[in-house]
């Protein structure tokens, strides 16, 4: 059989567990059920997130399929919010994803509907560039976090402007934004911006159907300036956010 038949097939029947899993066929929200190297890639973002949120009352927002919010809990995490603007994903994450210290809720990210200063740490895993308004998201995330705390988001890694062409066309992205444009949205907005490059020591392949290879110990994150990803292309951009004095 051939490798082109043979990616056919697996996803075809990536899709159907998709659909017997109560998830529509095709969409961006990555979920367990197939543990190909785009999936552990966004799992390395949450294996991230999880160094920083012991002891912390924490929101993932957008948390899809609740996985990564699963992994946040089990990182000793005070207490893990999940909100997802999908009530399949939220069905889904109820289902496979439940601790004592874990819920979710239904809820979009332009309004959070929750108390001020009521979550130490927010995360955000390739969310912004879905939003229609992430400058709503990032004041929402201001009024909800206590004065010293964290927002971390990943966002894609847009460095040029055909990498602008490619986020444009794809429909599910409304904010297709540079790694630059991104960190001057935040600086604009009130938050000092602190910038992580997230790399993979081996190649890797997003658009695979099949089981990854790869181990989670390849990817890191490794602390550098905005422009440094201009030079070194990560696979994704993580920012550390907090508000500025």
């Amino acid at each position: 059989m051939s490798n082109s038949i043979a990616s056919t097939l697996a996803r075809l029947g990536n899709g159907v567990r998709r659909i017997a899993a109560g998830l529509p066929r095709s969409e961006e929200a990555v979920w367990p059920g197939v543990r190909n190297d785009l999936f552990l890639a966004h799992e390395s973002v949450y294996r991230f997130y999880a160094g920083l949120v012991q002891g912390q009352r924490v929101l993932d927002a957008a948390c899809g399929t609740g996985y990564g919010s699963h992994l946040l809990a089990t990182a000793n995490a005070a207490d893990v919010l999940g909100v997802d603007i999908s009530r399949r994903r939220i069905a889904y994450a109820n289902r496979h994803f439940r601790l004592a210290n874990l819920s979710y809720y239904v809820g979009d990210c332009h309004d959070l509907q929750l108390p001020p200063a009521s979550r130490d740490v927010i995360v955000s895993s390739n969310t912004l560039e879905h939003l229609a308004r992430p400058v709503d998201f990032l004041r929402e995330a201001q009024r909800i976090l206590t004065p010293a705390g964290l927002l971390a988001v990943t966002v894609p890694p847009v460095l040029s402007e055909a990498d602008l062409q490619v986020h444009a066309n794809n429909r599910f992205h409304s904010s297709p934004l540079s790694i630059r444009a991104w960190a001057d949205l935040f600086s604009a907005n009130g938050w000092v911006v602190e910038f992580r490059g997230h790399y993979s020591a081996v190649p890797i392949d997003f658009s695979s159907p099949h089981p990854s290879t790869v181990s989670l110990s390849a990817f890191s994150f490794e602390p550098c300036s905005v422009e440094d990803a201009y030079v070194r292309p990560p696979i994704s951009a993580t920012y550390l956010l907090r508000r500025a004095a």
